[in-house]
């Protein structure tokens, strides 16, 4: 079957999604607007490619703003067809992280300074921006070894906790009862300044994140054929804390990378535990070496595995310890420890080395080949962010409302995981022959899978197909009446989408 029917399949699940059925037309209708048209990905671009840019446009934003409908939901709907494409014994795997869009508006409130991700690293530079998590499930091939898909789940607003703002000073002719009501203020600021660091550890991306690893806990439950899986977190430095593993629910298994300088120790001797007057008991062993003394260690051997990195099989070497104790981050949970060796590679006639990497895993009876196989599907959530920022321009749309804000960049994400859902069910994991023939630079060596822009690609000359069906210009091809009753049946007779529109619109 061909990518639109299955893409027009999956957008039709979000039909329980919306109170009425005409708001969940124009879901539908904008969801596939904004992944075939041209230039910004602006709800104006998607308005004009519908061919409505000549009527009133406000219930096209108030879809964003107004409308009663809630982004997890259109992700639960991604999530409930996701079991059938799993093996069974192939663990639930979600990768969490955090990414920003570039905003100039100054009335927008989630809007904040942030660091620019992408500034070099000797000069940190400053930008106006939205931040949100983003959490993917990790998707991989059943018979053999492969490249992974990374599926959106969840893309949320997660605000900074804002700093308190020191009180105006009055001025020189103000009334004894601007000085009383400055000093209280001033009273109110050093409070707040003082409690900042509390809120932020309850409030801040730590927490936000841990949160968002246990609702989605929660919404896994819900489906049956994971509802006795356990759930496995990858992460980065950023979210491997102690704010991170105090909120975790005990269902999740974290695998987050660390310091190379944190301490650890070893679990307590059964000597050691025996009461022997007063005090608490013991709960840490004897101080274990550091990470990184730990990899330079020569008294402990390499292990070797095989996993799937960078389009191909790497044997990589690796050192272990458990169970530890991480007093400072973790508590008394006992975790298992991974030093990964840099990995060799050749580039420009020289062998050069990628820097090494410090995991704790928390539980330690997981298998450390899987562990660090999804360590490394981790990957896939960077080529996500890059997609949905280069490619269809998540952040792009020109909204301030305080809803609109929060909503419209989650269906644009959602919209880009029923595209990949769709994808997937239509051509394989990793098939790369229905993205047609290739340039002659790329014939030496062909993509591993279809790209986005492949899909893109194909769902546009899909429409430009069925479009030229319809009007009867080209005979209909096998299959193409199967390909009429299913569009018919999403979007009745009339397709809402032209190829002309889309290349008239194409301005920037």
């Amino acid at each position: 079957m061909t990518l639109l029917p299955r893409l027009c399949e999956v957008l039709g699940g979000w039909k329980h999604c919306f109170r009425d059925h005409r708001t969940f037309r124009r879901a539908k209708e904008h969801a596939l607007a904004l992944l075939v048209c041209l230039g910004r990905r602006t709800i104006s671009r998607s308005i004009c490619v519908l061919g409505r840019q000549f009527r009133n446009w406000t219930p096209e934003y108030r879809l964003f703003s107004k409308c009663r409908w809630k982004p997890h939901s259109l992700f639960d709907v991604i999530l409930g067809q996701m079991p059938e494409l799993l093996s069974p014994t192939q663990p639930l795997v979600v990768a969490l992280d955090d990414t920003i869009c570039h905003k100039t508006g100054k009335r927008i409130r989630s809007a904040k300074t942030l660091r620019d991700p992408l500034s070099p690293p000797f000069h940190p530079n400053l930008c106006h921006a939205l931040r949100f998590l983003q959490a993917v499930m990790l998707i991989w091939p059943r018979e053999r070894i492969g490249a992974a898909r990374a599926i959106p789940v969840a893309f949320d607003l997660a605000p900074p906790v804002p700093k308190p703002k020191r009180p105006r000073k009055p001025g020189k002719r103000a009334s004894k009862k601007d000085w009383a009501a400055y000093a209280r203020a001033c009273r109110v600021y050093r409070k707040d300044l003082k409690n900042l660091r509390t809120v932020q550890q309850k409030e801040g991306l730590s927490a936000q994140g841990a949160r968002l690893l246990n609702g989605l806990r929660e919404r896994c439950n819900k489906i049956k054929a994971w509802k006795d899986k356990i759930l496995w977190g990858v992460v980065d430095t950023s979210f491997c804390n102690r704010t991170v593993f105090s909120l975790l629910d005990p269902r999740i298994v974290l695998i987050g990378r660390v310091r190379k300088d944190i301490r650890l120790y070893g679990p307590v001797k059964p000597e050691s535990q025996a009461p022997k007057g007063r005090g608490r008991r013991v709960s840490y062993g004897a101080v274990l070496p550091t990470p990184e003394q730990l990899r330079q260690d020569p008294d402990t051997a390499w292990e070797k595995c095989s996993i799937f990195a960078a389009g191909k099989k790497h044997q990589l070497n690796y050192k272990t310890i458990a169970p530890v104790f991480w007093r400072s981050g973790a508590g008394t949970r006992p975790l298992r420890l991974i030093v990964i060796r840099p990995l060799r590679y050749r580039a420009h006639g020289h062998t050069l080395y990628r820097d090494p990497a410090y995991l704790l895993v928390s539980d330690p009876n997981v298998p450390i080949v899987e562990a660090l196989q999804a360590y490394f599907y981790r990957w896939e959530i960077e080529v996500d962010h890059k997609d949905e920022k280069n490619l269809l321009g998540v952040g792009q749309a020109q909204v301030w409302n305080d809803t609109s804000v929060e909503r419209q960049p989650a269906f644009h994400v959602a919209s880009y995981a029923a595209l990949l859902l769709a994808s997937i069910k239509a051509y394989g994991m990793n098939d790369a022959s229905a993205a047609g023939r290739l340039p002659l630079w790329r014939e030496h060596k062909p993509p591993a899978r279809l790209s986005v822009a492949h899909m893109i690609a194909n769902l546009r000359t899909e429409i430009e197909e069925y479009e030229m069906i319809q009007a009867g210009r080209i005979r209909a091809k096998k299959g193409a009446e199967f390909l009429a009753d299913a569009m018919n049946g999403h979007f009745g007779k009339k397709f809402p989408i032209t190829v002309r529109a889309i290349m008239n619109n194409a301005w920037t």
